[in-house]
């Protein structure tokens, strides 16, 4: 029986950025599958041009994110809110995930990248050409990349970030990131706030959760 942990998020969400060390100490766990769900948090009626008032609300959450996670912004972040360009649509970010899981199954490096890519490097992320740059980036071949992309249309991005959105309505997830541990046709939704700045503390709990799981699977 395969153990699965759901990670359920979204690309340009602050607090996602701030788990990120999470997520990376939970690929360090063998015998654990990790399946990423976007939920689409600025996608439709929520994308919007970043205009004053946002930026203001996003860097007072980053000094919370900060205090909490450890997890910095970089300054070139700070001039992508400053552009007067940035714009906040999670569709072609997820698009993109998307792509890569459908071009090589790399999700996951890929939506690390992306994260990086916008809350250090401060890049475009909602631009095409960006979405491509990381890819290349992440090792995939660009054509081939450029090709799934072309075939995963909007409705397709439209029928993940609603499938997301179920699920979480499903599991009792109030939000982004949110961890759901899987086993059989048991899932558990795991409170990660405690670990924010304790990855380490955070990979022993899901150690644990398995090695439970295993001992009531032998009996």
């Amino acid at each position: 029986m395969k153990n699965k942990l759901h990670l359920i998020a979204d690309p340009l969400c602050g607090w996602c950025f701030g788990a990120a060390p999470l997520l990376s100490a939970t690929r360090q766990i063998p015998d654990l599958t990790i399946v990423l769900h976007c939920g689409g948090l600025f996608s439709g009626p929520n994308s919007q041009l970043l205009e004053a008032g946002m930026r203001q609300y996003i860097l007072s959450h980053h000094e919370r994110i900060l205090q909490l996670t450890g997890q910095d912004v970089g300054e070139k972040f700070h001039t992508l809110l400053d552009s007067g360009k940035a714009m906040l649509d999670s569709t072609p970010p997820i698009r993109g995930i998307l792509t890569a899981e459908a071009a090589t199954g790399a999700a996951l490096d890929y939506y690390q990248a992306l994260i990086k890519a916008h809350f250090i490097d401060g890049r475009p992320v909602t631009e095409t050409q960006t979405l491509q740059a990381i890819a290349e980036e992440c090792g995939i071949d660009g054509e081939r990349y450029s090709q799934a992309f072309a075939e995963l249309d909007e409705s397709a991005v439209s029928a993940h970030i609603l499938a997301t959105r179920q699920f979480m309505h499903e599991v009792g997830s109030q939000g982004f990131p949110s961890f759901v541990f899987e086993q059989g046709s048991q899932r558990q939704l795991i409170n990660h706030h405690h670990y924010y700045d304790d990855p380490q503390g955070w990979q022993k709990r899901l150690e644990k959760l398995l090695a439970e799981s295993r001992e009531q699977t032998m009996h």
